[in-house]
């Protein structure tokens, strides 16, 4: 049986002949790598990356990499037992691709594979799943950082990754031994203000969930399975449509860019297939409409999906049941509506202008799916107890591990003189890629080598390479007197001020979270002598140049992905956020400084002393924004404004709407006002209270920045929720705690001991000593007697006696008449518990109040993580809801 199917072979040949043309540059390196291989296969392989990747994955990398993949999984269809049997297009997408997401592509396979290999070997798929995950476990874990993708080597080498960074990390690990896998998204939540990204695994011919780097001893089992369950919309991407059925799977299959997006929503959460039909004026169908649903998180509208209408102006997608914002826009139109597809599985949007100016404010209520969890796969006590000790001592590794990559780190630092002089930290933070950073440091004793380093983000020396950095310092010392010249000229004659703006705008290889590429010398190598002095004479004619000779064909690229800048000159192809990184990188190898702004991720670059806009160089004024409320609106937490702009949507026609702009830590309210400059324009302001079953009550108004005008400040409206609104009703799985006798105990059974009708109990998690805790505990004192009257207990849980010594909690217990203290080693009790109640998982205390029936299950009806002032009030007006 040959290894790859002859329509495999075809389908490879007819994709690679497509992109001849944009390959053209590329041509006698692309014909020297097929050559290479002597293998049909390996050659189908390499032709299927080269026709079907992003175009940027082409240009952007040596192809020695992509053959390497080629030969790779190769030999893992030939050898491997979990992937030599399954159908060729789960081989095709979920083993043999070298992408998962947005990561920087680099050859990690062989490296994961030495360390699994003989760990899986003779294992039956299931179990070489769960014990790959407790492999990532050990070397990996959750930590929230910047917007970059780091690469699965970048998060080996410092142990720690964002969710999208974790799958991606696991998947890589089980594509590496041949077992089929890809990373599966929610873009947004509908019921919290977050976003998830986990891991689908394939065993005899079934997909099953988890979660990368929080091993279980079961498949189909993860933290989120009670959030996918309320998911509006879940997905994974392929890179290439190989296999895929457009007609038969409409409501399933889209594309986005070179992507195509397979809606696995269905398998999650309840489902609606929700069609959407776009008219003109006239009643006509409209074909190629760009069609976006939005949710709102972080007190915002937020794009989960991207559709095009088809002939007959209809779009198809399936998606959960909750309130959604369809938007229908075109060059020339724009109309939306908001729905709830629990009772609308149908709209007709008619384009024309939506634009209004000044508004009154607009409530809306925004319902979240209802709690219905994922299915899930069940564990028995032995495998529950097994996998927490197999996860502690996980993270036992995984800590000593990173300890002594820092260790080791900071014996690099000291080996090479670095330990005294300001640059251990450089060190620290790259954790196992210290070596780098040491052989960038050595190359000679410049001080600007350090400034290079001290402008970079902390996971930057978690993959860096110094041969990219020596790139940019190189280039950048070529042009230090010509930048400070360009930089007096322009204004800034202050020598501090001058170098400051120097190392921040020229010598830094970052524009914004775009992976880090040499350009420096490609650059100065690509333009003629006689160019130059044209860009530094007017910077404008940078972005003339890119205008000029940069095209987009949106079908060979991925949205919102930064190519490089030397790719970008050689394929001749960039999207509008490359074009954006590109003007920035000519701009400083020729000495003019440059970024992009972090608000609207506009392109600017320093003239008459300041920096000025370059795609739109508009005018603005202060605007200023009032409110009340203690403590003050927090922005992406209550509160958000979106701007209207003209844009090309991701099927490369024009498009039109409202795009949020990012103020966060940037919109700061003093003495009850937050002034926001802001350039000429329509605008829309949204606030959101959040409820605690995931619903939220909403507010919107338009408003108009024009010359002259918004003197007076514009006050958010925050809505208040009724008492009745906070309760919620979620059934909780058993759990037990330890009382003082180590004997354990399920709260269920101390809250059927009280009250008559109805009996709660108020568990609380606390971390005595913590602010937060103490709030909590003295607001208790002062509730005591109406604790009492509600007959509630209360069980306080601590993880060791010893809490009972914090002087806090010892004034607290005596005044409770209804206290049990009970003990917990918090290793994942509290965790779950708060993501159960779609509380904060990360905060201490957490308060749950929760109703025992008459089964002895618990019901949820209100959680918090950290302290909200009047938590405790709360509980007891939803305690006299009960009754």
């Amino acid at each position: 049986m040959p290894f790859l199917s002859e329509s495999l072979h075809a389908y490879a040949q007819s994709r690679l002949d497509t992109r001849r043309e944009l390959l053209a540059p590329l041509a006698h390196e692309i014909d020297a790598a097929l050559a290479g291989l002597s293998d049909r296969s390996e050659q189908t392989l390499l032709k299927l990356y080269l026709g079907t990747l992003p175009l940027t994955d082409v240009f952007d990398n040596d192809l020695d990499l992509l053959v390497s993949f080629a030969r790779q999984a190769r030999e893992l269809r030939a050898t491997s037992p979990w992937c030599k049997d399954v159908p060729e297009r789960v081989f095709v997408h979920y083993v043999a691709c070298p992408r998962v997401n947005n990561e920087p592509l680099t050859d990690a396979w062989p490296v994961f594979r030495a360390a699994l290999a003989e760990r899986v070997a003779g294992l039956d798929a299931d179990r070489a799943i769960l014990e790959t995950n407790y492999w990532c476990a050990e070397t990996a874990t959750y930590q929230a950082s910047d917007g970059r993708t780091l690469g699965p080597l970048g998060v080996l080498a410092s142990g720690d990754g964002r969710c999208g960074e974790e799958s991606t990390y696991l998947v890589t690990a089980l594509r590496s031994i041949g077992i089929p896998a890809r990373q599966i998204y929610t873009p947004w939540w509908a019921h919290c203000d977050d976003n998830h990204a986990w891991v689908e695994a394939y065993a005899d011919g079934t997909w099953y969930y988890l979660g990368a780097c929080e091993p279980e001893e079961a498949l189909d089992r993860g933290w989120f399975t009670a959030a996918s369950g309320r998911a509006m919309l879940v997905h994974t991407r392929l890179f290439g449509d190989f296999g895929c059925d457009f007609e038969g799977d409409r409501h399933l299959l889209s594309r986005e860019g070179n992507q195509v997006i397979v809606n696995l929503t269905g398998a999650y959460a309840p489902t609606t297939l929700l069609t959407v039909t776009v008219r003109d004026t006239a009643g006509a169908a409209v074909e190629g409409a760009s069609v976006r649903l939005r949710l709102v998180n972080e007190a915002s509208w937020r794009d989960i999906a991207h559709l095009t209408s088809s002939a007959d102006g209809t779009a198809e997608i399936v998606v959960g049941k909750g309130t959604l914002r369809v938007v229908a826009t075109t060059a020339d139109g724009m109309a939306e509506q908001i729905i709830d597809t629990t009772t609308d599985d149908r709209i007709e949007l008619t384009l024309g202008e939506t634009v209004t100016g000044d508004t009154a404010w607009t409530d809306f209520d925004v319902h979240a799916p209802a709690d219905h969890p994922a299915p899930c796969g069940h564990l028995t006590p032995e495998q529950a107890e097994l996998g927490r000790a197999r996860k502690r001592e996980a993270d036992r590794m995984r800590t000593e591990r990173v300890s002594g990559n820092v260790e080791r780190a900071r014996e690099i630092a000291r080996s090479c003189g670095h330990a005294d002089d300001g640059c251990l930290a450089f060190f620290e933070q790259a954790f196992a890629n210290a070596d780098e950073v040491a052989r960038f440091l050595s190359v000679d004793d410049g001080a600007d080598r350090a400034a290079l380093l001290g402008t970079l983000t902390s996971k930057d020396f978690r993959d860096l390479s110094a041969d990219v950095l020596e790139d940019h310092l190189t280039g950048a010392r070529a042009v230090h007197d010509d930048a400070l010249a360009f930089i007096a000229r322009e204004g800034a004659t202050d020598p501090e001020l001058a170098e400051q703006l120097y190392v921040d705008y020229v010598l830094c290889p970052r524009a914004h979270f775009e992976h880090l590429f040499p350009y420096r010398a490609f650059i100065r190598s690509f333009f003629s002598a006689e160019a130059v002095p044209g860009f530094i004479a007017d910077p404008l004619n940078v972005w003339t140049y890119i205008c000029d000779h940069m095209s987009f064909d949106s079908v060979e690229h991925v949205k919102k992905h930064v190519g490089s800048p030397r790719g970008a000159l050689l394929s001749g192809q960039a999207s509008a956020v490359t074009r954006r990184a590109l003007f920035v990188a000519i701009c400083r190898t020729f000495g003019i400084p440059a970024r992009i702004n972090h608000i609207d991720a506009g392109i600017e670059y320093f003239v008459h002393g300041e920096f000025v806009p370059v795609e739109h160089a508009e005018k603005g004024t202060n605007v200023a924004f009032s409110s009340d409320a203690d403590p003050a609106p927090g922005y992406f937490q209550t509160w958000s404004v979106a701007r209207y702009l003209r844009f090309t949507a991701v099927s490369g026609q024009g498009a039109q709407g409202f795009k949020v702009l990012d103020y966060w830590n940037k919109a700061q309210f003093v003495d009850g006002v937050c002034h926001l400059r802001m350039p000429y324009g329509e605008y829309r302001l949204t606030t959101a209270v959040r409820l605690p079953n995931g619903d939220v009550q909403a507010s919107e108004r338009a408003f108009e920045v024009v010359e002259g005008g918004n003197d007076e400040p514009i006050e958010l409206k925050l809505r208040e929720p009724d008492v009745s609104q906070m309760l919620a009703d979620i059934a909780l799985d058993p759990f037990q705690v330890v009382d003082g006798a180590g004997a354990p105990f399920d709260p269920a059974t101390i809250a059927l001991a009280h009250g008559e009708d109805v009996h709660p109990v108020i568990v609380a998690f606390l971390e005595p000593g913590m602010e937060p805790t103490e709030h909590l505990l003295n607001e208790m004192r002062e509730q005591t007697d109406r604790l009492s009257a509600a007959q509630v207990p209360v069980v306080l849980v601590v993880r060791d006696a010893e809490a009972l010594a914090d002087p806090t909690l010892a004034r607290t217990l005596p005044e409770l008449t209804n206290v049990t203290v009970a003990y917990d080693d918090f290793s994942e009790l509290p965790e779950r518990l708060a993501r159960r109640m779609f509380a904060n998982p990360e905060k201490l205390p957490l308060s749950l109040l929760a109703v025992a029936n008459g089964d002895g299950s618990l019901t949820g009806r209100y959680a918090v993580g950290g302290y909200n002032v009047g938590s405790v009030d709360l509980m007891l007006k939803l305690i006299a809801l009960e009754h």
